[in-house]
């Protein structure tokens, strides 16, 4: 079954700051200036710290709420030869946490123990099996990765087993915190800490410097920077401040060699090293290792990370390819599947479900739809008397918010703004639809259920200048937070178009203006409108696996026929 190309709602085109090419800094290429005035960063030294951002102060670890307590903890555990339990997530956050920890504690002298659970037996996050589990192989200090901070009645459970827990997460905290021994989360409302956007791997990165730091050892940060960056690209935390700084410095260690696991993942991906940014990370990386959590199990992921030589981990890398190829293929038939059941559904919120997809690419369903039809979406595959769901959402709605509101209808449930997850008896499936689309209904008016594309500077395509290239370029890593620079360019001509893709929803085109010719890629747009002239809405961008520059065009329209709104 091949899923079908959604009817993509028309764009808004917004222009970030209709004053940018005023405030621009003076004597730099104007689209540059442009571009950069609209991100706010309108002098040299602002322009300096933004390409330079090892060159930023950096946050004192220290302040992090529960912090001081991790580490005396800890400390005291490594002292008396206590058994630790690394207990992380299923996805790559998560998995680079582990690795990042049990990397980092191992020469301390601490005695460790993984355990990352089995989606489809335990379900996300902590649960009393385990942590039994745990307690009969002698565990007496359990620290969780990216997972833990809703997890009040399982941390109860441990503390009855004379068992201490530590959290180290980054997702949105509950009203009421588990009884922990310690909880290092930068989200927690008293936490004085600057930027509470670290991904789970950045926070237990910063545990470990603190913790090296007590215990008069220098933390060496090439073993764990690699880790560090892709678990927070993946993870699509927001690429700014601390973030970019680790995984530029992160980016830059990789290019100069990797780990085996990385370096065997990178050879079934076909991406040389030297090559490597963080779209590279994103989606050339992180759904390979992601594979292993939706339809196997993560410890392949961590097995990977953890190998010492590429003999071990050429196999698990393969493995991790072929379990991604699998993945590609449910997800196209479980999208198709998910569009049949939207039908002409207008809702305001998408929730739909079946017995048929896996709750492994629920996630993945979920975001698709998000971003085809621009509206929250709930996917969940229905079991024998639960229901197990993935949540997306676009950024006009808190989805852990609104399904938080109706916690009581819940087994259990988790996440942050953009996404989340839950378990629901199947008995209060259709109330729980209800409520949301109520929900959704009283916050979402008709403009915010269209996207809107920010562009950062108008611009005739022709005018753009090599050093605009090359400055344009150097906003990388980009990502979430730190979007490409978008560009508007009007009444360029259209020499030919063309479908591409297995499914053929992508559209490949040649744009010309005056002397200038460009390659084009426009995904998910077989079935826009075109014209002879157009106005394009794009990205510049490396075409893969070359160095040549081609346009990802994000909207495209007939000439004249999009307006413009202005932002602020």
């Amino acid at each position: 079954m091949t899923a079908p190309v959604a009817v993509r709602p028309r764009a808004r085109w917004r222009i970030r700051d209709p004053y940018a090419h005023q405030n621009g800094i003076a004597g730099w290429p104007r689209v540059v200036a442009t571009v950069l005035a609209a991100r706010g960063i309108t002098t040299k030294a602002q322009a300096e710290l933004f390409y330079k951002p090892h060159l930023q102060p950096d946050h004192d670890p220290l302040v992090l709420p529960g912090m001081t307590d991790a580490i005396e903890r800890t400390r005291r555990a490594i002292r008396d030869k206590e058994t630790v339990a690394l207990y992380g997530d299923f996805d790559v956050d998560g998995v680079t946490s582990v690795a990042v920890l049990h990397t980092g504690l191992r020469p301390l002298g601490a005695k460790t123990i993984n355990y990352i659970p089995d989606r489809f037996r335990e379900g996300y996050g902590l649960n009393n099996g385990a942590i039994a589990y745990l307690h009969e192989q002698g565990v007496s200090l359990l620290v969780t990765a990216d997972c833990g901070i809703s997890s009040v009645d399982e941390v109860a459970f441990a503390n009855t087993l004379g068992m201490d827990v530590i959290i180290l997460d980054h997702h949105t905290v509950p009203e009421t915190m588990p009884a922990a021994f310690a909880a290092v989360n930068p989200k927690r409302k008293d936490s004085p800490y600057p930027f509470d956007e670290l991904a789970a791997v950045g926070v237990s990165y910063r545990f470990l410097q603190v913790l090296y730091e007590a215990c008069g050892r220098t933390l060496d940060e090439t073993q764990f920077l690699d880790l560090v960056a892709l678990g927070t690209v993946v993870d699509v935390a927001p690429l700014e401040d601390e973030n970019r700084r680790i995984v530029t410095r992160g980016i830059e260690q990789m290019q100069r060699g990797l780990r085996p696991g990385l370096e065997a993942l990178a050879a079934v991906a076909g991406t040389p090293p030297e090559r490597f940014n963080a779209e590279t990370l994103g989606f050339a990386l992180g759904p390979r290792m992601n594979a292993a959590g939706r339809l196997k199990h993560a410890n392949l992921a961590l097995e990977l990370m953890l190998a010492e030589d590429l003999r071990t981990a050429r196999p698990l890398a393969e493995e991790l390819d072929r379990l991604n190829r699998e993945r590609q293929q449910q997800t196209a038939d479980a999208c198709a599947l998910a569009e049949e059941l939207c039908g002409a559904l207008d809702d305001p919120l998408i929730m739909v479900g079946s017995d048929q997809i896996h709750s492994g690419i629920v996630g993945l369903v979920a975001a698709r739809l998000a971003e085809a039809r621009h509206r929250p979406a709930i996917v969940y595959e229905r079991g024998p008397e639960t229901s197990r769901a993935s949540c997306r959402s676009i950024p006009e709605f808190d989805i852990v918010g609104a399904i938080r509101k109706e916690k009581e209808l819940l087994v259990r449930h988790g996440g942050h703004r953009a996404a989340a997850g839950f378990t629901v008896r199947n008995e209060d499936v259709d109330e729980l639809r209800r409520r949301l689309v109520n929900t959704a209904a009283e916050l979402l008016e008709g403009p915010q259920l269209q996207p809107v594309h920010e562009i950062d500077a108008e611009t005739r395509l022709c005018d753009i200048s090599g050093k605009d290239v090359a400055g344009l370029m150097r906003f990388e890593p980009c990502g979430q937070g730190n979007r490409k620079p978008v560009l508007l360019s009007r009444g360029v001509r259209l020499a030919n178009s063309k479908t591409v893709g297995s499914d053929a929803s992508h559209l490949k085109v040649t744009v010309k203006d005056g002397p200038l010719t460009f390659p084009g890629i426009a995904f998910r747009q077989a079935g826009a409108e075109l014209a002879e002239n157009v106005d394009i809405v794009y990205s510049l961008t490396r075409e893969w696996r070359s160095e040549r520059v081609e346009l990802e065009i994000l909207d495209i329209a007939p000439t004249n026929t999009r307006p413009l709104e202005y932002g602020a």
